[in-house]
């Protein structure tokens, strides 16, 4: 598993991740990213406006799918295992993400079917054949269960367990809480995520703001840093050096696409259900609060700590000694909420998504079969290894961004500027 994982996030993907955001951001003539003030005016302005209540829900369960444990523990592994220089290709994979996922939406409006929404449709439109989008399903399924729910009931579990809550304890009240709302169907679930982001999000950022207000002495250090380690410098300033640009590189594109899936082909399932034409909008919105804000602020909280060494820390102990420089004895209370409030925020998040996928293959009537295998995850990944469930992550997410990537190569020529 590892080798394949390691084949797939050290070369195939960046690469294939690059190029196709490169070609959308021709086709699209950059309007997405050099628009994007235009972009966040027509969503989050709108919901201070005049308020669309499908559309909010929507939007929120859709930002629950992408904010995650990606963006506090993702993000500590990105800089734990790539250095500073990470925080710079996460940046890049935002830039890349917000293309890809407005020609997702873009793709997805235009080839929906009564059978085939989101990627299913335009991948069914782009290979002509069944075997691609089977694949994708079949992927995108495994994602929803191992990322979307193994780990983040991993993280829950491990979060639940520095209050002395036993894992199997920890993992039954989760699956138990699940179960009640995915019973109560999609508009359940889209409701709940409705009241818990704003709360979510308006707490996680204003602890780091409090940190980062803090420790603003040392904000320009850390960015000095972050582009110093993204060209692949040495710290002695002995020159350029490959393999740390490459580990940078891989890391923070890994870890950005694990945090806003931006390429995964989830966004068009995500926002397949709303109306109107402009979700392609409220796409690039998420990938935006996801890593350009949450991801940033992670990282600039973990940066500007005084005394942290990044190599060869457990992300977990480093997002806590650096939340412990400005928090004190609450931190871990205040990273342990946040953890289980994110992890359990994406596991509602991505139930219609592999929802959606499953009843491509096996019909509505299958939907309770779904249903079980979620909250069977639910409990199992709070019982599992950590380190492989983040392994088996990354493996079902190359697996599922590979046949969505080629999908929308072959699909380029569909897109074009005057869609927007």
């Amino acid at each position: 598993m590892q080798q394949i994982t390691q084949m797939l996030w050290g070369g195939i993907l960046p690469v294939l991740l690059i190029l196709t955001a490169i070609l959308y951001l021709i086709r699209l003539r950059g309007l997405p990213v050099f628009g994007l003030h235009r972009v966040l005016r027509d969503t989050y302005g709108s919901l201070l406006r005049h308020p669309d209540a499908a559309q909010r829900r929507i939007f929120a369960s859709a930002l629950a799918a992408t904010m995650g444990t990606g963006n506090l523990a993702g993000t500590a592994l990105a800089l734990a295992s790539g250095g500073p220089g990470a925080v710079f290709w996460m940046w890049i994979s935002a830039l890349l993400g917000t293309e890809l996922v407005c020609a997702e939406n873009l793709l997805s409006a235009r080839f929906r079917s009564k059978n085939a929404g989101g990627a299913l449709g335009y991948l069914r439109a782009a290979f002509k054949s069944k075997i691609p989008v089977t694949v994708f399903a079949v992927c995108c399924i495994c994602a929803s269960l191992g990322m979307g729910n193994l780990v983040q009931s991993s993280t829950i579990a491990q979060s639940a367990a520095e209050f002395g809550i036993p894992l199997p304890i920890s993992g039954l009240i989760t699956a138990l809480l699940l179960g009640i709302l995915i019973l109560g169907g999609i508009s359940r679930v889209r409701r709940f995520a409705d009241r818990l982001m704003p709360l979510l999000c308006g707490l996680y950022l204003l602890g780091c703001t409090v940190l980062l207000c803090r420790h603003a002495a040392a904000l320009p250090g850390a960015f000095a840093s972050i582009f110093h380690h993204a060209l692949g410098l040495r710290a002695a300033g002995s020159g350029f050096t490959a393999a740390i640009l490459l580990r940078s590189a891989a890391e923070g594109l890994k870890r950005g696409i694990f945090s806003n899936e931006a390429g995964l082909g989830s966004s068009g399932l995500l926002h397949m259900d709303a109306e109107g034409g402009a979700q392609w909008k409220w796409a690039a919105a998420e990938v935006f609060a996801d890593t350009v804000i949450c991801c940033t602020m992670t990282a600039l909280v973990i940066l500007t700590a005084p005394g942290i060494a990044l190599s060869g820390t457990d992300p977990a102990a480093l997002l806590l000694r650096a939340f412990s420089s400005g928090l004190g004895r609450v931190a871990g209370l205040f990273l342990a909420v946040n953890m289980i409030l994110f992890a359990f925020a994406t596991i509602i998040g991505w139930y219609p998504c592999g929802l959606t996928a499953f009843r491509y293959l096996f019909g509505s009537g299958a939907d309770g079969v779904y249903s079980v295998l979620c909250i069977t995850a639910a409990f199992a990944g709070a019982l599992g290894n950590p380190v492989l469930l983040w392994s088996l992550c990354d493996l079902c997410n190359g697996c599922m961004a590979l046949p969505n990537l080629l999908g929308l190569l072959r699909l380029r020529r569909d897109v074009r500027a005057e869609d927007l």
